[in-house]
């Protein structure tokens, strides 16, 4: 059987809406609500913290649960050293108390943490899961999935023998090409089976880059691919040490915006980025004094 997660850049946003309104609403956190844990099919617990199963949250895992500690804390590294040592020693009941009465093959144990790790609920929480032999998903641990969804997609670092693939995908969506070139800029393609499916490009001045033909085409638009691209493109220059990333976008400003970038004057762009090429072929064109500049600071 083939199992497949449909996975289309939506749930981290579900994820964080849910993580905020608990934040702003403690007093309904389910985790933090003791009165709750009585309705659940089985409590183990010490002084510090409490092992629930409830088939409420289950979603189809009927005999897993969690470790929940007593004091509110969002992740497992704010956990006291204390803290940590109760809930490994309940983690042994838990498991005793399965062997015993489920008396599973295997387990799959683990948090997760703040949204984008998968965290929903803002109070640290260890998932306890048993697993049999004669599961589908038998064999299949955390990295298997994490795998297979990079294998779905994947992003790769652009070189020379893909100028006509990203010129050809710039084009799509209508972007200067003219100017695209490998000399002193780095690009990234997406490739989905075997298909470059969106690209990204940075070019590089002092401390400062121009993010640059963002792209992803129609056929895979509204996938998360442009989000990945995206995120890799602002890693690579938060590893190389800049300051700030530039970039031009007169139609997709509010996209930019909720990555946090924010409006600047185009003098200032090209100010901080003379010499690179797309900023060269603006001025030399004309074309830029039609555009709308952003920045995104890192300068503190």
């Amino acid at each position: 059987m083939k199992v497949a997660a449909e996975l289309d850049g939506t749930l981290l946003a579900a994820r964080q809406r849910e993580w905020n309104h608990w934040l702003a609403n403690p007093a309904e956190n389910p985790l933090s609500t003791r009165a709750d844990f009585g309705t659940a099919e089985v409590t183990l617990e010490n002084d510090l913290c409490v092992y629930v199963q409830d088939s409420r949250y289950g979603d189809g895992l009927t005999v897993s649960g969690v470790i929940v500690t007593r004091r509110p804390c969002e992740t497992v590294f704010d956990l006291t050293a204390a803290e940590a040592a109760a809930t490994h020693a309940l983690l042994h009941e838990v498991r005793a108390h399965l062997d015993r009465t489920v008396r599973p093959d295997g387990y799959t144990v683990g948090w997760n943490v703040f949204p984008a790790g998968g965290a929903h609920i803002p109070h640290v929480h260890l998932h306890v899961i048993p697993r049999w032999n004669h599961d589908l998903a038998a064999g299949a641990g955390l990295r298997y999935f994490f795998k297979a969804a990079a294998v779905t997609l994947s992003v790769r670092q652009a070189d020379p023998d893909d100028l006509e693939t990203l010129r050809a995908l710039a084009d799509t969506a209508g972007l200067h090409t003219g100017s695209l070139t490998l000399a002193g800029c780095t690009y990234w393609l997406a490739v989905q089976s075997g298909e470059a499916v969106g690209c990204i490009g940075l070019e590089h001045g002092e401390g400062v880059s121009l993010l640059r033909s963002a792209c992803v085409h129609p056929d895979w638009q509204g996938q998360g691919v442009g989000r990945q691209l995206a995120n890799v493109a602002l890693t690579a220059a938060r590893g190389r040490g800049d300051r700030a990333v530039y970039l031009f976008s007169s139609h997709a400003g509010a996209y930019w915006e909720r990555l946090g970038f924010v409006r600047v004057p185009v003098a200032s762009l090209s100010a901080a980025l003379r010499g690179v090429p797309q900023v060269n072929s603006g001025l030399t064109r004309g074309w830029i004094h039609d555009e709308t500049a952003w920045k995104l600071d890192w300068s503190g």
